[in-house]
């Protein structure tokens, strides 16, 4: 598996991935109203400038799987979205050991994520803490439960 910076050529694949693995992984753990409002609507005005300066693709056998992006104006992590494929497969694994080494190198010692309720058994598999739930207000205009969780990357 490779990965390396996300550009504009990659928005509608990186714009399907994210809905395929919302629809896999997230339906048994929100509403269909969330997953209606999460999913519905046109891709957002300013998706194409957010792919180019923070995400990432993963990239299997020359198919892309992946993506996930890293902030470091907040030290956060967000959007790690795996084809549901490649669900398993260690791209969601590669993709967090990735980012953490970025953050890692630019001297961030704490990274932050908002887990989807699915996903955080993940996250805490891989070092993260955090068990409060709290109403994170989704960029696409409505509000959700995830759960605030938090790695120290000085053990990393």
């Amino acid at each position: 598996m490779d990965i390396r910076k996300a550009n504009k050529d990659d928005i509608d694949v990186a714009w399907q991935i994210r809905k395929e693995s919302i629809i896999a992984e997230c339906s048994e753990h929100y509403s269909p109203e969330i997953i209606d409002l999460w999913l519905n609507g046109s891709l957002p005005a300013n998706f194409a400038a957010e792919l180019e300066s923070n995400f990432y693709i993963a990239i299997v056998d020359e198919e892309i799987a992946g993506l996930g992006a890293l902030s470091y104006k907040e030290n956060k992590i967000y959007a790690i979205f795996v084809k549901p494929a490649f669900l398993g497969k260690g791209v969601g694994k590669k993709m967090m050991i990735f980012l953490e080494s970025l953050a890692i190198q630019k001297g961030v010692s704490t990274v932050y994520l908002d887990s989807t309720l699915n996903a955080a058994p993940f996250y805490k598999s891989r070092g993260y803490i955090g068990e409060e739930v709290i109403k994170y207000n989704n960029p696409r205009g409505f509000i959700m439960d995830c759960i605030a969780m938090e790695k120290s990357l000085s053990t990393f």
